[in-house]
């Protein structure tokens, strides 16, 4: 493939129809390494559907997804986690009633290995504290306790864990979905910057926003999704937000690379 070590993702003719309705149309999607790459288009434009296909949640009808370089069969989430892929979703799938390390390590917990307990598989909550709180510390998140229940922390808050979570899993690609929806202008500015600090350490990043302010202050290149095409990629740094919303919204329908 051409410039194949420039992305860690090529998806290619991604076709998904539910029903008779067409979610995606031949959509083909580039992330390249290190970067922040904004999706964005009007509800039903096909945002989450791409993403699902990607994350595994849905299978294409038809198409192609290369990870780093290879041609790659994305059955379901198991397969995307297995390639370095996470995703937060809207409701960030946080266990309310568990404290921040029970979520971080939530499905993965760190059991004692030592063979008179390991028959037990009793989890080590010690080990899983001690690592929580130095992602946390590496992060810059400031949770000032991480024994509280989840229901127990602010929306940004709750953010921070779950970006955090995605840091310590993903390793390559984060996929978010609407980070900073409910959030408040402060929590807002402190989800963005985490998401500056996830890019800093090599994370490829995905974001879905109907924020175009946010978009335009995080991310390198925006992609538009109209009706389940593909109708523009643009620099965002070489962009006006007037020419994103008019393909957007359809009065422009220009496909740049």
């Amino acid at each position: 493939m051409a410039q194949e070590n420039e992305y860690i993702i090529v998806a290619k003719n991604i076709t998904k129809t539910f029903g008779g309705v067409i979610a995606l149309d031949k959509v083909d999607l580039e992330l390249k390494n290190g970067e922040v790459l904004g999706l964005v288009g009007d509800n039903g434009a096909g945002k989450s559907t791409l993403i699902k296909v990607i994350s595994g949640v849905h299978l294409p009808d038809s198409g192609e997804i290369y990870f780093e370089g290879k041609k790659v069969e994305i059955q379901n989430p198991f397969d995307a986690k297995q390639l370095g892929i996470e995703t937060v979703y809207q409701n960030l799938a946080l266990v309310d009633a568990l404290d921040v390390p029970a979520n971080v390590f939530l499905g993965r917990e760190i059991r004692y290995t030592n063979r008179f307990v390991k028959f037990l598989r009793i989890m080590n909550f010690i080990t899983m504290y001690k690592e929580s709180e130095a992602l946390m510390n590496k992060l810059g998140v400031n949770l000032t306790s991480l024994r509280k229940p989840m229901r127990a922390y602010s929306g940004g808050q709750r953010q921070a864990v779950a970006l955090s979570k995605i840091f310590y899993w993903g390793k390559k690609v984060a996929i978010l979905d609407e980070p900073t929806a409910a959030l408040g202008v402060n929590e807002s500015r402190n989800a963005l910057e985490l998401i500056r600090t996830l890019k800093k350490y090599g994370l490829s990043i995905i974001i879905i926003s109907h924020n175009l302010q946010h978009i335009f202050s995080i991310v390198d290149r925006i992609m538009v999704l109209r009706r389940g095409k593909r109708v523009g990629i643009k620099n965002a740094h070489a962009v006006m937000a007037d020419d994103i919303v008019k393909l957007i919204t359809g009065a422009e329908i220009v496909e740049k690379v």
